[in-house]
């Protein structure tokens, strides 16, 4: 019987969790896997694992909902293990980048074993002889998609998956890709082993019972947690116990002092990037003077860390440099991902004493601390407009990053009152009520668009019946009536229809269009666009229009606009509303005008990048961070490649320009750089100061003496890798022409270009590596 068709056995015949932790040697690990984990300080397996690990290692799914570093990932591990060893593939799926970053870096450890890991977080293909060299990979459930889209071999061998983070079905971006993905995976491949991972959710059991998986829920941590309540220079825990905390200073810099004072960390959470940079700023005469002469010399080796991420200045680096000597720091989407590898590593050395960051650190991101100091439980909610109250979940997300385990004797995780009334309020709404329920997103328009599309597409549905199979194979099946999804489902349907994506008729074909738009991963509508775009875009096309076109899409969130802004983009619009490719009132966007001028200033971004506007000064002009810049650049990037292949079915006159366009997106240079920054380790920076130097191309640099680029890049070992890359590349060319009997082919501004590269795996950082 196939594990899908088998039901865990009932509640009452299941084992019992532990009382205590079990020693590895009472387990059936065997000894290749005991000896590494003991070499990174695993004796025992703590209760929840040590029920867990028997049908894991017997391939049976299970849901396992725990509290924060209650070790749920290392089941997930020893599932993926048992999988590879059985020559099997295992795919490990993550909702953030970073945590992918973090999952890789600690399944690397059983590398010895034999075992290939490997990491997948860009937007475009991760090549097929790479991927099919793997046992295990970690992605994202985007990448998982892609996969699926385009039937990639690799998963005919697929033996289990690992769903981190499941509860995040209930978020509405990255929700229904998740459903839609397990959803494919276990109708493909009905052995399939589940393993899902969940914080402790009010349906946990109804998650288990959709994926026919064993349910295993534990309230144990390593760290024993209390949870309170800071009002009046004391903390009333939900035991009935209290803590005073002495003191004349506000809450938080009272609550951080005397943790620190005591040896330990803490983490706060606000609701706002900006909040988190001010406080972050006004802790540091509190934590500064509480500093050892080791914790300094700590702060100051992190500090000289950063300043090494980047050749180009940011205003976080700007920011953190003056913050990190004091022992403090903020982590928030504004960073680049160098900088918020760096913050978050100095935190876990404890180089940090305080780290204020924004809720999107508790998805996930392993970084606990002796105390949590939630400041906020409200935030601006942009599909309201207004302030809302956070979710119990996420809130419990971060309460429960409080104990660091072989650090901290426990945790405490605190929430402030500005009221006795305020007090309980807290109380009852977020400590002593229970996290929300999961519930589908799948019924959104935009994901049944992308979904219903590839899954035509890739041929997973073909009919009427497979339709209505699939949708309820759900997680919206499982739990809610379909008659709903069923209309939206039809809506969507001839939308597809009308605007040639998929064909009219009975049955269910997806056009040439359709496929191609799937293949991409855009969002149908985007396609929709970027085809008139093509249509209507005359020869000689400018910068600007094509720009904002891109970000009129749904693939590219705009930049918000500030206040006194929309004079001036409305000025911009009126004067060149003749050479836009996209119009505000034109179907089949038709969006309203204070929507559009926010889309003109997310073009006008990208045009600034493009035209080498520093970074610090790009930033201050438009009230961005410099991650929220790499972001838009990413996706504009995706967006002009999808551009340039639709050009290629459509349009083709417009293929180069637009490739051209991309690859300055791409590197934010001007056209007179693309030469020289398809250079490795040259990025807008470093080819600017080459071309100052006299050296317009990579032609000019393979002639020149190394001590001139030495003088241009002023750095020895960076001008000599710069010039064996075009040795190597000269040897190359030459091999090829002795066999092929010719020269060469060379341009007028040096040797043939290459194609634009279909990965963003190798997306330069916003600077020099």
């Amino acid at each position: 019987m196939s594990r899908r068709a088998a039901r865990p056995p009932p509640s009452e015949d299941r084992p019992r969790e532990p009382s205590a932790p079990v020693p590895l040697a009472a387990t059936r690990l065997d000894a290749d896997l005991r000896r590494i984990l003991e070499q990174d300080g695993i004796a025992s397996l703590y209760p929840p694992q040590a029920l867990a690990v028997d049908p894991v290692l017997d391939g049976e799914s299970l849901l396992l909902a725990c509290p924060t570093a209650s070790g749920k990932s290392l089941i997930a591990y020893l599932a993926l293990l048992r999988a590879a060893r059985a020559g099997r593939t295992g795919l490990y799926l993550v909702p953030l980048r970073a945590l992918a970053t973090e999952k890789g870096e600690e399944l690397a450890k059983f590398e010895e074993l034999g075992v290939r890991v490997g990491i997948s977080i860009g937007d475009f293909d991760l090549p097929a002889d790479r991927l099919e060299k793997l046992d295990i990979l970690v992605a994202t459930s985007e990448k998982a998609d892609g996969l699926l889209r385009r039937g990639s071999p690799w998963l005919d061998r697929l033996g289990v998956v690992v769903a981190d983070e499941v509860h995040l079905m209930r978020d509405p971006d990255r929700g229904p890709t998740l459903e839609v993905s397990l959803t494919r995976l276990r109708r493909r491949y009905p052995d399939l082993q589940i393993v899902a991972l969940s914080a402790t959710v009010g349906n946990s059991e109804e998650l288990a019972d959709w994926l026919r998986a064993r349910h295993i829920a534990s309230a144990f941590r390593p760290v024993p947690l209390k949870l309170g309540v800071y009002s009046d220079g004391r903390i009333l825990f939900t035991d009935l116990s209290h803590r005073d905390i002495p003191g004349r200073e506000e809450a938080v810099p009272r609550l951080v002092r005397t943790v620190v004072e005591d040896g330990g960390q803490a983490l706060v959470f606000v609701n706002s990037r900006r909040a988190s940079q001010q406080l972050a700023e006004n802790l540091v005469p509190t934590v500064r003077p509480l500093l050892t002469a080791a914790e300094r010399e700590r702060a100051r080796l992190a500090n000289a860390e950063l300043g090494n991420t980047s050749d180009e200045d940011t205003e976080g680096l700007r920011q953190l440099s003056g913050l990190i000597p004091s022992g403090v720091a903020f982590h928030n989407a504004s960073l680049t991902n160098p900088e918020r590898r760096v913050v978050e590593r100095a935190f876990r050395d404890r180089a940090l004493k305080v780290l204020v960051a924004t809720p999107t650190l508790a998805a996930g991101i392993n970084l606990p601390a002796r105390r949590v100091i939630v400041r906020d439980t409200s935030r601006y909610d942009g599909r309201l407009g207004l302030q809302a109250p956070i979710p119990a979940l996420e809130i419990h997300q971060m309460l429960g990053r409080a104990g660091r385990p072989r650090y901290d004797p426990a945790g405490e995780a605190v929430l402030i009152a500005r009221t006795p009334d305020d007090e309980d309020r807290l109380l009852d709404q977020y400590l002593s009520a229970p996290p929300e329920p999961v519930e589908s997103r799948l019924a959104a328009e935009p994901a049944l668009r992308m979904h219903l599309l590839a899954l035509v597409a890739s041929g997973a549905v073909t009919g009427e019946r497979d339709l209505e199979e699939f949708f309820a194979a759900t997680f919206y099946g499982h739990t809610l009536p379909l008659a709903e999804l069923t209309a939206k489902v039809s809506g969507v349907r001839a939308f597809l229809e009308e605007h040639e994506l998929l064909e009219p008729g009975p049955g269910l074909r997806a056009t040439s269009f359709g496929h191609l738009t799937s293949q991409l991963y855009l969002d149908p509508l985007s396609a929709i666009v970027l085809r008139g775009v093509l249509a209507r875009a005359p020869i000689g096309v400018g910068t600007f229009p094509l720009l904002a076109a891109i970000a009129a899409t749904p693939d590219l969130a705009p930049v918000f606009l500030r206040g006194g802004e929309e004079a001036d983009l409305l000025t911009r619009y009126t004067d060149e509303a003749e050479e836009l490719l996209v119009k505000p009132e034109e179907p089949p966007l038709g969006l309203d005008l204070e929507f559009f001028l926010s889309t003109l200033k997310t073009a006008e971004v990208l045009e600034a990048w493009t035209r080498e506007v520093p970074i610090v000064e790009l930033t201050q002009r438009f009230g961005i961070g410099a991650g929220d810049l790499r972001n838009k650049v990413e996706d504009a990037e995706w967006l002009l490649f999808a551009a340039g292949r639709l050009a290629v079915a459509f349009q083709r006159r417009l293929g180069r320009p637009i490739d051209d366009l991309s690859f300055r997106v791409r590197y934010g240079v001007k056209e007179e750089l693309l030469d020289l920054v398809r250079l490795r380790g040259i990025g807008r920076v470093r080819a600017r100061m080459l071309y100052r130097a006299g050296f317009p191309d990579r032609e000019s640099i393979r002639q020149a003496p190394i001590d001139r680029l030495e003088q241009a890049l002023r750095s020895r070992s960076l001008a000599e890798m710069v010039a064996s890359q075009l040795a190597r590349r000269t040897e190359r060319e030459e091999s090829t022409a002795d066999r092929e009997g010719r020269t060469a082919p060379e341009t007028a501004t040096g040797p043939a270009r290459r194609p634009i590269p279909r990965r963003l795996e190798d997306f330069p950082g916003s600077a020099e590596p």
